[in-house]
């Protein structure tokens, strides 16, 4: 006979969740210290004020999805979860609490000591992210209907992409635009730098810039001399992406002791990991 909060005998007797929780899209992975059970993608789940319960939902049916996938029910053991706009222990209190009250893990251990720099949401940040990039593709696109600046084709590309006519018709898409919705224009800004545009290139460097100095704040958290490991991860940082390459050289000349992680980062995953380790 087993008590009440044994885990069923077909069940590995601790299982993890890792989730990444972003403004558009979020992923689930579920698994043990030997590896992944399950994975499931699903809709955008980043926090809102007061919005925890709607980002547990989201997150919830996600991680049953990836729990059918691995064969077992919730709740896991443990759960580590990375979610856009749950910077502050309020927000983090909120989300837990909602997390464990929709079913998805027991509790949440606490992992250590952890810093940040950056990420307060698009209207205080997102420096060198998505909406960053697409704020600043518009920015083009406005000074090239003006004649300001350097010409581009970022207004045609944008207009295209939107299935709009004119640059009137941009103006009132903006007023309307959801975060995710510029963020998805970033693409085009790295398209046209990637062909060679003048004002999109020093877009890009622009972000690679502002995500190096947030390296460099974190940085100072390392003490002595030795190498300070950074992973990438994110949909813009791919390998191929002009950004990667212009904050790979940036990082190289700017901070020493930082040393890029030869493989990408699954944000996902690595919630996982970090789950499977906590004590």
């Amino acid at each position: 006979m087993t008590s009440p909060s044994a885990p069923p005998p077909d069940r590995p007797t601790a299982v993890f969740l890792g989730a990444d929780a972003g403004g558009s899209h979020s992923t689930v992975v579920i698994g043990t210290q030997s590896g992944v059970l399950g994975r499931a993608d699903g809709p955008g789940a980043a926090m809102r004020p007061g919005g925890a319960a709607k980002s547990a939902a989201v997150l919830a049916e996600t991680a049953r999805r990836a729990a059918a996938q691995a064969g077992m029910d919730l709740p896991v053991e443990r759960a580590v979860v990375g979610a856009a706009g749950a910077g502050r222990a309020q927000e983090q209190a909120e989300l837990e609490a909602a997390l464990v009250d929709a079913g998805v893990a027991r509790a949440r251990d606490p992992a250590g000591e952890l810093h940040r720099a950056g990420g307060y949401g698009w209207q205080l940040g997102d420096e060198g992210g998505g909406y960053w990039l697409g704020r600043r593709a518009l920015d083009v696109a406005a000074r090239s209907q003006d004649g300001r600046g350097e010409g581009s084709t970022l207004l045609a590309r944008l207009l295209g992409a939107l299935g709009l006519q004119h640059f009137d018709d941009l103006v009132r898409w903006t007023a309307t635009a959801t975060p995710a919705q510029m963020a998805a224009l970033a693409p085009h800004v790295l398209n046209a730098a990637r062909e060679g545009e003048g004002v999109a290139r020093q877009a890009v460097d622009d972000a690679a810039r502002e995500l190096v100095e947030l390296v460099g704040v974190l940085v100072r958290h390392f003490p002595g001399t030795g190498p300070v490991p950074v992973a990438l991860a994110g949909g813009l940082l791919l390998t191929q992406s002009p950004l990667t390459a212009a904050f790979r050289e940036r990082l190289g000349a700017a901070l020493k002791r930082a040393r890029l992680v030869p493989d990408r980062t699954d944000s996902a995953l690595g919630a996982l990991r970090l789950a499977a380790e906590l004590e």
